[in-house]
């Protein structure tokens, strides 16, 4: 009480405070309940029912208190013969003691467990009915078990044995079926009987309504308000008995009248016994199972309709004939063998796709597919295995079913398992621990016979579990990284399967933890239930019917030994804590289980609470039995020693007996204690012992009977002894008797102590009656003789005493049983009150003790789970209170208890409470508010150093410049200032809630961290400069190896391919792409990069390599080209044909002259040839002097004008001696004919030009052309004159198509200059030191895109001109084409623009 005092003293200021506290609802007691109208009127329903059959007793027996007439069992068994015809043992006897009554109401409830339900099959389950409560009398108790015999005893007998009504319209016959079997025999009407689905209720309404009511109109709905008017039960009466009722006499008269004529005539036509009164049934909510009692009676009645003409009138009732249940069950077994067929060949399927080869992936879905199909069937399969049998058992199908089922799984595991262990090593080890992982999950044990066993199982392999399931977390981690790679050993691994096995080690990790806790509980369920179970068996062998005084000792030793040496008491306390921790721990990790864990935990309470009243009570028993055998054994020697010698003194003379009888009244009072303890011990021992006392009691009663007629006038005393003894005797008694009065009925304070010495004066008084009530009997005998000496009037008086002390000492010796007895029920909620009182107060303290320390956020945690723990204590607290009230007010006899000052104590404690949650909750706050400052200097802190960490590793990591690049400006870009400044408020705000001591390691911190935040940002952008310098020099160097490359390809393609093929190669590479001048591009943003940088920084140095390797390359490339431009290769069909056209012109000016007309038209056809050739000459020329030298050039460039003057000059001579021999030619050709020629001419002139490589060719052959038309023009004659105009608008149209080509060209030439001006740009990273280099840059990008929209613009005008210049077939899609793709380029880099 000490932690008490404080706690109190230290709240007593704060519950001061508080005048709203919480109260004790107390509930009403069972004097309530008695008051009740339904429960007073199942009292009576049920006493007269049972007197009904008791009245079948030989003799008769009467119950006139059910409560107190059930207490010892013997009108319970007797009941329960009549009703099952049975005979059961029974302890009978005037003085049945406490023992008896348990063992014999405990027969009565083992025999009604023991029998099965008509309807369900099953055994009849007593719900909440236990030994204790019955023997007890408490009335809700003994109406439940009374109720319970009524039901099945009385109304599912009867109501089993109906057939299954149901009422059919408009049909009087039977349906007619007959046997497959029975081939010969006629036809025979079946009759199913058939019990009523919805239990005994039901089906006692359904025969109430269609046997009765609904044929008169009436809505009989239930068994309450539908029978107040009595028609109902007239309605009953008139459907057995036709001729008893009139019901229109019915109708018309008040409810009484009605309920007593129905009740009279019932008993006495049907002999129904009245067991209800019409006040009964005559109100608002009648009690349904009183009127269903007395309902169920009229079943005997009801005649059987196989043998009357009523039952063959009324056949419509009857459904289901036979025909239609062999339909469905030939259905069933079709199903049944369908399904196993199924399952037989799945079986076979499921072999042989095992037994053959194939990869992991086809293996596994296969298996699959067959574990689908298993998984579809495995409803309807486990629906079809259930029996339909009231035994349980299965039918030939179903068990052939069950069996290829079992197989089936069986072959499925074994697959199973053998994928999984054929998978490589490690993967292999992984699937061998997840079958065995199911295994132990799927396993359920077997509760053995012991419960001890059980537990010791269930503790086996609840290690066994631990040990496979700690290797679980192994496996995960293995099955991680393969699953990453998805091989093993460079083994493929299908993908299913592996997300099949992660989904098993899922499920696994989440069951494992219910597993072991299911498994603990278990273990410590059958631990108690195994304690439990002892300590019933144990009770058992205390109670029997006793034996001899040895016998005796050794069961007192056997009790003293288990009880105290095996500290019974706080072996149970010590399992149910263990029990209930398990518990929580089970309910915590599987929640669905909440509901059976704490029925069982009620239960566990509930059977413990009655049987540690019982082992409580054994030992005073124990203990009186052994003292009456001390006092019989003493006496009955002493008596046999004091006869022999009283044999010897009676031949004696005179005064030698008078003296040796004085002492006669002693012994008189040693005789009666002896036939008092051996009574005793014939009614509480076995029947060999009964036997020998009662033997024994007979020849000494007798000798005695035989001695006392001959010394009896030696009895009486000289009458002043006589007086003086009995007074002084008669005083002792009296004071006895007020002590202990005083003591039974002074007001007691109730407490465990105060409770415990009361019971002990109890203990002590009921010790004392024996001796007392032996004094008693002596002052009896005294006062008897004083009453017989007539001459004093004090021995009326003495008589008149002796009757009042008689009747206070049976008074007083019937009361402290029930005193006693009472208590023990009292001791154990006491005791589990003042353990959680004291629990409470010692959890307030350690609560105390927190709340006065400083505000830590560790010990929050602790303190709530103190604060969980004193309401745990409260509500624990206020419900042993509520149940002690309850006690209290069910008890007899314990009207001197006061429960004020345990009130107190109980509003006390809540007010304690209630003060201790304020000042926990407060100090939980500040330790929260100062928990939270403290994490989030933490988290601050954390982040911080952590991006000083990432910062620093940043500086020092070395790879890819760009990829470094692209992370450490994104980085650099997200560490901003927010986060120092995070971290320093979050110092300012803890400041003020720390030590000195812990403020100057705080300012150390701050002061090192943020030196190392400053040297990171002033570090980072030159750290970026430096990645995005060594990024543009990757890049140049990468180019500049290209050009090595290609430059080292030119060399070898010089020797295959040509120097003309090459050299355009050369250019298209070095100056289409523009790989130098990238090179250079990316050599000045190195140089503007490198101006941020501080001096003597190593990028300088990266920037002359960079440049020198640059110059080097360039110098390579320059030399190439030169070496290419003079290389003769590419002259060399120039030159031939050249020679060639050359020795022609000399040929033909030797043979000019003299030559005829014949010749004339030959030549005039070879001068058009070489034509040609003198044109391929001048285009071939044109292109050779774009990639040739400009001296050799010029110097064939003079040689061929030179051959072009004599070509001319020979093309003049012919023309003008070939116009005068056509003249003169007789053949001469039409003005038609030589025009088609010259068109002809002209259109292939015009293709070829159109079909140019490029416009520089082009444009070429137009000046060929054109030259050529002018020589024609200046010869032509006037037979050529019509078509002139026509050639002019061809040759006009062909020029502007040229043109047009030629300005197609140059825009598109300056759209990709464009384009290659900005593409650098966009491919080079931002970097912005300054505000003006961010201003400056969103500058050029805003030109460039505004420049970008001008060229878009051109663009689209190059599409449009594309389709409208007509060139060649090829020439006319290549020009699409390329317009096409420059529009696409341009609008991709508008988007970037956009971008920017």
């Amino acid at each position: 009480m000490e932690v008490k005092g404080k706690v109190t003293r230290r709240w007593e200021d704060v519950a001061a405070k508080k005048k709203s506290g919480t109260s004790l609802n107390l509930v009403p007691g069972v004097y309530q309940h008695l008051r009740d109208e339904q429960e007073a009127v199942q009292k009576r329903t049920f006493t007269k029912w049972i007197n009904s059959h008791l009245a079948k007793c030989n003799p008769p027996l009467v119950v006139s208190d059910l409560f107190e007439d059930v207490k010892d069992g013997v009108m319970l068994l007797a009941l329960l013969e009549v009703l099952s015809g049975h005979k059961l043992p029974c302890e009978q006897g005037r003085k049945l003691r406490r023992i008896h009554w348990v063992a014999n109401v405990g027969r009565a409830l083992k025999f009604l467990e023991g029998r099965r339900s008509a309807y369900r099959g099953s055994p009849i389950k007593l719900v909440n009915i236990n030994t204790t409560d019955v023997v007890d009398g408490r009335p809700s108790i003994v109406l439940g078990l009374i109720w319970t015999i009524i039901l099945y005893f009385q109304i599912e007998e009867l109501t089993s044995h109906l057939p299954a009504l149901q009422p059919q319209s408009s049909s009087n016959s039977s349906v007619e079926s007959s046997n497959s079997t029975e081939t010969s025999s006629s036809p025979v009407k079946r009759k199913p009987r058939l019990s009523f689905q919805g239990g005994a209720k039901r089906a006692l309404l359904k025969w109430v309504q269609t046997t009765a009511t609904k044929r008169l109109g009436l809505d009989v709905k239930d068994f309450g308000p539908s029978w107040r008017t009595g028609v109902a039960f007239h309605a009953v009466i008139f459907a057995l008995r036709p001729h008893l009722v009139n019901m229109e006499h019915v109708w018309r008269r008040p409810n009484r009248d009605n309920l007593e004529d129905a009740f009279s005539l019932a008993e006495r036509e049907l002999g129904i016994p009245r067991i209800l009164d019409p006040e009964d049934v005559d109100v608002d909510k009648p009690d349904e199972k009183s009127i269903m009692t007395y309902v169920a009676q009229f079943l005997k009645h009801h005649p059987d309709r196989q043998e009357t003409e009523i039952g063959r009138q009324q056949e419509e009732f009857y459904l289901a004939p036979r025909a239609i249940e062999e339909m469905l069950e030939r259905e069933q077994r079709k199903t049944l063998r369908e399904l196993k067929a199924w399952a037989d060949q799945l079986e076979r399927d499921c072999a042989q796709a095992q037994r053959d080869g194939g990869s992991f992936g086809v293996k596994y879905q296969t298996f699959k597919r067959c574990r689908v199909q298993f998984e579809v069937q495995r409803r309807q399969v486990e629906t079809c295995v259930q029996s339909t049998q009231k035994d349980g058992k299965l039918t030939a199908d179903q068990a052939l079913l069950k069996q290829a089922w079992e197989r089936l799984s069986a072959r499925l595991l074994d697959w199973h398992l053998q994928l999984d262990s054929g998978l490589p090593y490690p993967l292999g080890e992984v699937g061998m621990y997840l079958h065995q992982a199911e295994k132990i999950l799927r396993e359920e044990l077997v509760p053995q016979q012991a419960h001890d066993e059980t537990a010791k199982a269930i503790h086996k392999k609840r290690l066994h579990d631990q040990e496979i399931l700690r290797l679980l977390e192994r496996h995960k981690q293995t099955l991680q990284l393969i699953h990453r790679d998805r091989c093993v050993n460079n083994v493929p691994i299908p993908m299913e399967q592996l997300q099949d096995m992660a989904e098993r080690l899922n499920y696994i990790s989440t069951s494992s933890h219910i597993h072991l806790s299911k498994l603990e509980y278990w273990e410590t369920k059958y631990g108690m239930l195994a304690f439990l179970t002892l300590a019933e068996s144990k009770l058992k062998s205390w109670i029997i019917k006793y034996g001899r005084l040895e016998s005796m000792e050794l069961l007192l030793q056997s009790y003293g030994s288990f009880v105290e040496g095996q500290q019974f008491f706080e072996k149970y306390e010590t399992s149910h804590q263990a029990l209930i921790q398990a518990a929580e721990l089970y309910i915590k990790a599987d929640s669905s289980a909440e509901g059976g864990v704490k029925l069982l935990l009620r239960e566990v309470s509930d059977q413990w609470r009655s049987l540690s009243v019982e082992v409580r009570s054994v030992r005073s028993m124990l203990e009186e039995v052994q003292c009456n055998w001390l006092r019989y054994n003493s006496c009955v020697a002493l008596l046999q020693a004091w006869l022999e010698d009283a044999q010897g003194a009676l031949r004696q003379p005179e005064n030698t007996k008078r003296e040796f009888f004085r002492n006669l009244p002693h012994w008189m009072d040693q005789h009666a204690a002896m036939n008092d303890a051996g009574n005793f011990l014939i009614e509480t021992c076995d029947e060999t012992v009964t036997r020998d006392v009662k033997h024994q009691l007979l020849l000494l009663n007798g000798r005695w009977r035989e001695l006392f007629l001959k010394v009896k006038q030696y009895s009486r005393l000289p009458e002043t002894h006589t007086v003086r003894t009995h007074q002084d005797v008669s005083t002792d008694i009296q004071e006895f008797l007020d002590t202990s009065i005083t003591k039974l009925t002074s007001p007691l304070q109730v407490s465990l102590l105060d409770v415990k010495a009361f019971m002990q004066d109890v203990e002590d008084i009921k010790h004392r009656l024996p001796a007392v009530e032996a004094q008693h009997k002596v002052a009896a005998r005294s006062a008897q003789l004083l009453a017989k000496d007539s001459v004093r009037a004090g021995g009326a008086k003495a008589l008149s005493t002796i009757t009042t002390t008689e009747a206070q000492l049976h008074q007083l010796k019937e009361k402290c049983p029930l005193i006693l007895r009472e208590c023990q029920a009292l001791f154990p909620l006491l005791e589990e009150l003042e353990k959680q009182i004291s629990a409470f107060y010692q959890t307030a303290e350690h609560a105390g003790h927190i709340i006065t320390q400083q505000h830590n956020q560790e010990m929050c945690q602790e303190l709530q789970t103190h604060q969980q723990t004193c309401k745990r204590c409260v509500c624990a607290m206020e419900r042993s209170y509520l149940s002690l009230q309850r006690a209290l007010c069910c008890a007899k006899s314990l009207h001197n208890f006061d429960m004020s000052l345990l009130q107190n104590r109980v509003t006390e404690i809540q007010t304690t409470a209630q003060a201790l949650m304020q000042e926990a909750l407060e100090w939980r706050q500040v330790a929260e508010t100062n928990g939270n400052l403290r994490r989030r200097f933490e988290e601050s802190r954390a982040d911080l150093e952590k991006a000083l960490r990432v910062g620093q590793a940043c500086l020092k990591e070395r790879g890819d410049p760009d990829e470094l690049f692209r992370k450490h400006n994104e980085f650099f870009g997200r560490l901003d200032q927010h986060i120092l400044s995070a971290y320093l408020k979050a110092c300012d705000d803890l400041t003020d809630i720390i030590s000195e001591e812990e403020q100057r390691s705080l300012r150390e911190t701050v002061r090192r961290l943020h030196k190392q935040w400053k040297d990171i940002q002033a570090e980072a952008p030159f750290h970026l400069l430096r990645l995005r310098v060594e990024t543009e020099r990757r890049l140049v160097m990468t180019t500049l190896q290209e050009c090595k490359i290609e430059l080292k390809r030119e060399d070898k393609a010089l020797l295959t391919a040509g120097s003309e093929r090459t050299i355009k190669e050369h250019r298209a590479f070095f100056r289409h792409k523009n790989t130098l001048f990238t090179c250079e591009k990316r050599l000045k943003t190195m140089e503007h990069l490198c101006q941020d940088l501080p001096e003597n920084d190593q990028g300088y140095q990266t920037l002359e390599q960079t440049r020198d390797h640059l110059s080097e390359v360039r110098g390579l490339v320059e030399r190439t080209h030169l070496k290419l431009q003079q290389h003769m290769d590419k002259w060399r069909e120039w030159h031939a044909r050249f020679s060639e056209l050359s020795g022609w012109l000399l040929s033909q000016q030797e043979m000019q002259s003299g030559a005829e007309i014949s010749s004339l038209q030959m030549q005039h056809r070879a001068v058009k040839a070489q034509g040609e050739t003198l044109d391929w000459l001048k285009a071939r020329l044109a292109v050779l002097e774009e990639i040739s030298p400009e001296s050799e050039v010029h110097t064939q460039r003079a040689a061929l004008d030179k051959l072009s003057q004599q070509f001319s000059a020979l093309l003049l001579s012919l023309s003008e001696d070939f116009p005068v021999a056509v003249g003169n030619e007789g053949h001469k050709k039409t003005g038609d004919e030589v025009k088609e020629e010259e068109e002809v001419i002209q259109t292939q002139g015009h293709r070829r030009i159109l079909n140019a490589e490029n416009i520089t060719e082009a444009k070429q052959l137009l000046l060929i052309h054109q030259h050529n038309l002018k020589t024609q023009e200046a010869k032509e004659t006037d037979v050529r004159s019509q078509g002139k105009e026509d050639w002019a608008a061809q040759e006009k149209h062909l020029q502007v198509t040229v043109n047009a080509w030629q300005e197609f060209d140059l825009e598109r030439e300056a759209i990709w200059q464009f384009v290659c001006l900005v593409s650098p740009v966009l491919q080079r990273e931002l970097i912005f030191s300054s505000l003006d280099n961010l201003k400056t840059e969103m500058k050029n990008v805003k030109e460039l895109h505004e420049q970008g929209n001008t060229f878009a613009v051109r663009a689209e005008s190059l599409v449009k001109k594309a389709a409208d210049i007509k060139l060649g077939s090829h020439n006319q899609s290549l020009l699409q084409d390329q317009a096409q793709s420059t529009k696409e380029r341009l609008q991709e880099i508008q988007a970037s623009l956009r971008k920017m």
